[in-house]
């Protein structure tokens, strides 16, 4: 189900950068790049890993999994929209570096890539040298950007049960890789985290 999500997101994203009603703004074309690479980048990622070596198979861990991965959707349907084009620009920008700093994280992470929390493999380059869920982290400046420019309202609501959402996350990942990743614990040691 996820890999026809992300397939759709680049077919709708191409055909809204391909409309030439929309009026994008410099800023906005750079934005739906990113995002078709995100998309196109995170498609190829999934489909190449390998079998997890364990699932957390908590049910609610998969919830909150589920509705951290998507909750970045909702901001547009429950945001008032209507921001000016100063504030649109600088929620552009947001959500540009987001998306960019993003496909670098998922060009580290590799094929460790899960909704739900499961262990492969350590990644430790990139920005994982300095950082353990920098693709959290730059998802969600894309997610702060994209409340900035749909006006805010209840978008913002969005950004802070997102941010709570992550760190949940990010600490039960971390429960499972300290167990079954050798090497995790030491990485953990030497890098920062939510924690």
């Amino acid at each position: 189900m996820f890999v026809p999500f992300c397939v759709a997101l680049v077919i709708l994203n191409t055909m809204s950068l391909l409309d030439p009603d929309k009026g994008h703004t410099p800023l906005q074309v750079v934005s739906t790049v990113a995002a078709l690479a995100f998309y196109t980048v995170l498609t190829v990622m999934y489909l190449r890993r390998a079998a997890p070596t364990r699932t957390d198979g908590h049910l609610g861990r998969g919830v909150v999994a589920g509705i951290a991965t998507f909750s970045g959707f909702v901001i547009p349907l429950v945001a008032p929209g209507g921001a000016g084009q100063a504030v649109v620009a600088v929620g552009s920008a947001f959500v540009a570096v987001g998306i960019t700093l993003s496909v670098w994280a998922l060009l580290h992470l590799r094929t460790n890539i899960s909704v739900v929390p499961q262990s492969r493999q350590l990644a430790s380059s990139g920005p994982y040298r300095f950082f353990r869920h920098p693709l959290y982290v730059f998802e969600y400046i894309s997610a702060i950007g994209l409340a900035i420019v749909n006006g805010g309202g209840w978008g913002w609501a969005v950004v802070l049960v997102l941010a709570v959402l992550q760190v949940l996350r990010a600490r039960w990942e971390e429960a499972l890789l300290h167990e079954q990743v050798e090497g995790y614990s030491a990485y953990a040691a030497r890098t920062r985290g939510f924690s």
